[in-house]
Formats: C-alpha cells, structure tokens, sequence
C-alpha cells in the first residue's frame, strides 16, 4: 500500500521532493498548503498529483507530512497542524531544515506521531532540473529510530546517498554546509572584484575565478586539502605574501579577508615550524 503524503510549504524543495517521491510508486501526494492558494496549485501542477488546499483543516489523514517552511517558522507551523489537522497516531512528521533538529516537531508527539529531519546537501533553485540532478545527492537524516526506519529507505530510493546523524550536531553540522556551499560564492566574488580592481574586465574575471575554483574542486575529490593545497602559503614564500598584502594594503576588505584565510590555510603546510610562525605573524 502507497503512503499518502501531506505537504506544507511546498516550494523548491517541496516540489522536488515531492516528484522524485511519487516517482518511487511508494508515496502518493495527497495534499498541499502554501501561503497562498495559487502557490498550492503551482505545486500541484509541477508534481502532477495532490490536492491544493485553503487551510490547514481540509488536510486529510496521511501517513507522512513534509513541513518544508523556513527554519524560523517550523516549530510555529507543526503547532498549527497539530490545532488544525491533528495527524493520526503513528504518522511521521519530517522538515528539511539543515539547522533544526526534529525536536523542534515535538508538538506532534502529543499525538503519538514520529518525527525526524531530512536534510539533503543540494541547492534548490529551479525544480525541472533539480529532479533531474538529484540522483547522487548526501542527504542527513535524524530523528526517532522508528521514523528513521520509514524515511531512510524512500530517500534512498530517490537517489539520495544517507547518513545519520545527531540532533547535537545538527548545528556545527549546518555551519559546515554554509562554509562548503555558501562561503564558496562569497569567496568566487571577492576573487572577481580583485580581478577587476586589476584591470580586467568581469567577464573574464568571472572566467578565472571559475576556472581556478574547479581546479581546486577536482583536485580535492582524489587527495586531502594538506595535498591539494598550492601557492605562496605552501611554498613558504614570505616575499610574494607582502606584496600581496602590500597591493591590497588600499581594500581593507580584501587584505583582512587574504590574511585571515592565510591565517587558516597555513596549518595545512608541511613547513618546519619557524616558518610557520613566521607566516603567522605576517598575517596577523
């Protein structure tokens, strides 16, 4: 028998989640409520099942229910499906927040339910591609070993690659992801911007950058960042450092950015210890 499923919030990663599941033919999407009615149907129409609902209270009974709403408002929100739809004993309530453990679901518990987190390491951003690039994606799970045991295989026959982890790391955990994905951008426009204030023009600024970027990447997906690591910092040339800090002496941003990275990039060295030092102290 088919699991029925109901989603709130059911936006990128709803809609994604929400078709590869339906594609397992072990899960039927039942219903969906979003902060507008029109939203709702989108959904609906994107996934090519479910019904789109009002109000929390035409939800009908499910065996799972995705609340897929920003992190600040999950705890508020399974309070109103508890008030408004009050899930069958035995359902599972899962979010996707990357922050959030599925403590912050313990409303539902008053009711006998399971809960857990689902947290896949992918950037959502436009749904006809992500369904298609999905396959491969890690994915944390959390939560009661019961829901665990009902959620980790139907993620998996998504394509996603699982691993567990505890609600104590959730946290660190989050913040892992920001630096690897996020910070990662940050870092690719700094970058431009030094291009740019070099005289080149952003196009291929933006192309350098990249380039760079995806050569790093693939060289870490063979060997370990101490191996990967290349440049001034890993040959111990104390010369090109200051002038490096010398012309960026005039963007304050920049400079303290390059050190506090030179910073963290020098334990990574295999240098005599001397010399280490002597890096420190020249980019503090």
């Amino acid at each position: 028998m088919k699991l029925k499923l109901n989603i709130i919030g059911c936006g990128r990663l709803g809609k994604t989640l929400a078709f590869l599941l339906k594609k397992t033919n072990q899960v039927v999407i039942q219903d969906i409520y979003n902060s507008s009615i029109s939203s709702s149907e989108n959904a609906v129409a994107f996934i090519g099942e479910g019904t789109a609902c009002h109000i929390l209270k035409q939800f009908r009974s499910a065996d799972l229910y995705l609340i897929a709403t920003p992190d600040d408002s999950i705890e508020t929100v399974c309070k109103q499906l508890v008030e408004q739809a009050a899930p069958k004993s035995g359902s599972l309530v899962f979010h996707a927040s990357g922050l959030l453990p599925s403590d912050s679901l313990d409303s539902v518990r008053t009711l006998d339910c399971y809960t857990a987190s689902v947290h896949p390491i992918f950037s959502f951003s436009n749904p006809l591609k992500d369904v298609e690039n999905f396959v491969g994606t890690y994915c944390s799970l959390e939560g009661d070993a019961h829901a665990l045991k009902i959620i980790s295989p139907l993620i998996a026959d998504i394509g996603a690659q699982v691993f567990l982890l505890s609600k104590e790391s959730k946290i660190l955990y989050h913040a892992a992801c920001v630096l690897s994905s996020n910070y990662v951008v940050t870092l690719s426009a700094m970058a431009e911007d030094c291009y740019q204030k070099a005289g080149l023009p952003y196009d291929l600024a933006k192309s350098l950058s990249n380039s760079l970027m995806k050569q790093s990447l693939n060289k870490l997906k063979h060997t370990s960042a101490s191996k990967a690591l290349t440049g001034p910092i890993q040959r111990g040339d104390k010369e090109t450092l200051k002038k490096h800090l010398h012309a960026l002496k005039p963007f304050s941003e920049l400079q303290q950015m390059y050190k506090s990275l030179g910073k963290s990039t020098v334990p990574l060295t295999e240098l005599v210890p001397e010399l280490k030092g002597a890096l420190e102290q020249l980019l503090a």
